[in-house]
Order: C-alpha cells, then structure tokens, then sequence
C-alpha cells in the first residue's frame, strides 16, 4: 500500500507542476485561477458526492460502515478543533485561518484519488461520508470562523451552498435508490473527472502566484502543518484502533485526515476577503510536504493496524 500511495503522490506532484507552468507562463491570471477555484467549490465538488451516491450500489453492509465513517469522521474533526485551539492560541483574523487550515484537509482534490487508487469505488463511496462531514463543518464552523460572523443568518447562508444540496439529494437519490439516465450520470462521471487535475492545477497556480518560503520563517507555520499532517491523522487513528472499524473505512479515514491544507481555506479567503496570501502558503506548504508525510502515515497506520 505504501508504494501505490507514494505512487500516486509523484503522480499529483507532476499534476501541480502543470499548474505551476500555466500559471508562470500566463496561460491563466490571479482571476482566471479564482475562476477555477469557484468551479471546483460550487459545481465539481458537488457533483463528486452526488456522482459517488448514484453510481455504488445500494448494501446493507456498506450502509453500516458508511454511517460509521461518518461517525469517525466527526469525531476526529471534533478532536481537530479542540487541539487546533491549544496548539494554535489566538483570535486575529490569520489565526483563524490557521485553524481552518490545521483542521479541514483537501480529503476531495487530494483525498480522492489516493483512496481511489487504494480501495477503489467502495473506498470513495466511504470517503463520501467523510466529505459529509467535512462540507457541513466547512460550512458552518469553518466558514464563521473565516468571516468572524456568528450570526444565524450566515450560518444559514453556508447551510444553502451548493454542497448541502447536492449531499442531501445524493442521500435521498441512494436511500431511496433513485437512478438518473445514463446519459446524466456519464456527464456527471466527466464533471466528477475533473476534481483531481483542477484541484492540483489550482495548487500549482498558487505556488506559481505565491513565494510560500516566506512563510516558513514564522513558527506558527510549523505548528499549522504539524497539527494537519501528524496530529489530525493521529488522533484520527486512534479513534480507528478503539473501535477497530472495516479495513476500508480504516483507511479512508487515515488517508481524508493526512491530507494537506484544504484548498477551500484559499478558495473562502479570496471569496470573503481574508489573507488569502497566507491561506496560499499554508496550502502550498502543506501541500509539498504531504508527498513525504502522507506515505510515511499510511506506513504507520498498516503497522499499527
């Protein structure tokens, strides 16, 4: 499992370095990579969880470790966002953003492909209970965290995104085992497609748009990518060697809480007029650093497991 993660590692590195490319050589502007960030937050995003809802077939098995998936996930956010507060003290605006960032991981761009590559359908299927999660926490406490607005009305401007939707009729579509025609779920599948190479061409941009090393001369950096690469897969695992769920759901999650800065940390940034420079960096660095942690925390996982 290590040389298929580590595999697949290179593979999205090449990817971020076509975007670094494309972004250096003007292929696309600061604008035409916010557009691309848009298309992945409102329009792929969604459709991956709604895609992974219609296309596996309704089992009463994988019901279960779904609903457990779901259940192991919050807990582990849960556990996130207490130590984001003691490792990262502090209530300035970029504080925010760095438990935003040390919490939420890019489990769909990046998290996707690598269990995909691991666990096949069924492990995306599981990692969609994950993004379960992961969107409404994105949306709720993330995104008041991002703006400082308490209010009910912004919470229930984040319950109506795009995602919220497409999560709840995607559980309504595979409860119900409701079927599109098989011309829409092909689409769906080509828009679905386009998650990872966008995901890590938006990366690459903001390499490309960003010098990330100056960040590393603030300590709190570390602590950020301390928190995101080690201690959220940590605290994820022991969650796991408690309850001793199916191999798959194991993995899911280790492999959703390893990955790096979520790239929805820029993406609301630059939407609600944060630093979104230092959300960059974080992102980037995280991003990097994760082609060496996240192998090394899969290898960790299957010896303790």
């Amino acid at each position: 499992m290590f040389q298929i993660v580590a595999n697949q590692m290179v593979i999205m590195f090449i990817l971020i370095m076509v975007g670094y490319m494309i972004r250096k050589v003007k292929l696309i502007d600061h604008n035409g990579s916010k557009t691309l960030s848009n298309i992945l937050l409102l329009l792929v995003n969604p459709v991956v969880i709604l895609n992974s809802f219609l296309t596996v077939e309704y089992d009463a098995a994988m019901v279960r470790n779904f609903l457990w998936t779901i259940l192991f996930a919050l807990i582990s956010h849960i556990l996130g966002i207490a130590a984001s507060k003691i490792m990262l003290p502090g209530k300035d605006p970029d504080t925010m953003i760095e438990h935003y960032s040390a919490v939420y991981s890019n489990c769909g761009f990046m998290g996707i492909p690598l269990v995909q590559s691991i666990l096949g359908a069924k492990g995306v299927f599981y990692l969609t209970a994950y993004l379960v999660v992961f969107n409404f926490l994105t949306w709720t406490h993330g995104l008041i965290i991002i703006t400082g607005d308490t209010s009910p009305k912004q919470l229930a401007r984040g319950l109506r995104s795009p995602v919220m939707f497409t999560m709840l009729a995607g559980i309504i579509c595979y409860f119900l085992r409701l079927k599109v025609p098989g011309n829409v779920e092909t689409a769906f599948t080509y828009i679905a497609g386009m998650n990872t190479p966008l995901g890590m061409f938006v990366a690459g941009a903001a390499l490309a748009e960003t010098n990330p090393f100056t960040a590393l001369k603030k300590w709190r950096v570390y602590m950020v990518a301390a928190a995101k690469l080690f201690v959220m897969p940590l605290l994820a695992m022991l969650v796991m060697l408690i309850f001793h769920p199916a191999d798959a759901v194991y993995y899911t999650i280790i492999v959703a809480s390893a990955s790096p800065v979520a790239t929805t940390c820029t993406m609301l940034a630059m939407r609600y007029d944060r630093n979104y420079h230092y959300a960059s960096q974080l992102y980037v660095i995280t991003t990097l650093m994760s082609m060496l942690t996240i192998p090394s925390v899969i290898a960790l996982a299957e010896m303790l497991h």
